[in-house]
């Protein structure tokens, strides 16, 4: 019973108000009132990271200018096929100018633009079916794999 008295008598003293053994107060006024240094700002950052950023965009457009050029008649050979012969209407996708000169690739090719075309009809039927945009990204991942593809062995 003695024990008990004595855990009660120690838990009404946790309920008690406690004082610290210090004033804390004055340490943190003198922190307050110190002027703290400001830290070096590097006001050239920004505009270097602007020149390199659009360094990168002109190179990387120069490359992908420089890459046409070469291929050179790809994009009219493109055009060429998707010209239509009864009423001399040009109908092209969006992929035309990548189009696989390998029988085969091309078939693939071929294959997953209809699958997109597929997909994307479905996603306009259906705008909140998250699958197909998972979906659809997948098959135009495997579609720029053609695309990798095709240019290593072509």
């Amino acid at each position: 019973m003695d024990n008990e008295f004595q855990w009660r008598n120690q838990m009404r003293k946790l309920n008690e108000a406690v004082e610290p053994a210090r004033d804390l107060w004055p340490d943190i006024a003198a922190r307050i009132a110190q002027p703290v240094a400001a830290p070096r700002r590097r006001e050239w950052r920004r505009p270097a990271f602007a020149l390199a950023a659009s360094l990168a965009l002109a190179v990387g457009a120069a490359f992908t200018a420089s890459r046409l050029h070469q291929s050179g008649s790809a994009p009219v050979a493109a055009l060429d096929g998707a010209r239509n012969a009864a009423d001399g209407a040009v109908s092209l996708t969006a992929l035309d100018w990548a189009r696989p000169t390998d029988p085969k690739l091309a078939a693939a090719a071929q294959d997953l633009d209809k699958a997109s075309a597929d997909l994307q009809a479905a996603l306009e039927a259906r705008p909140d079916a998250v699958f197909l945009v998972s979906m659809l990204n997948r098959t135009n991942a495997q579609r720029m794999r053609l695309v990798r593809q095709s240019a290593i062995s072509g």
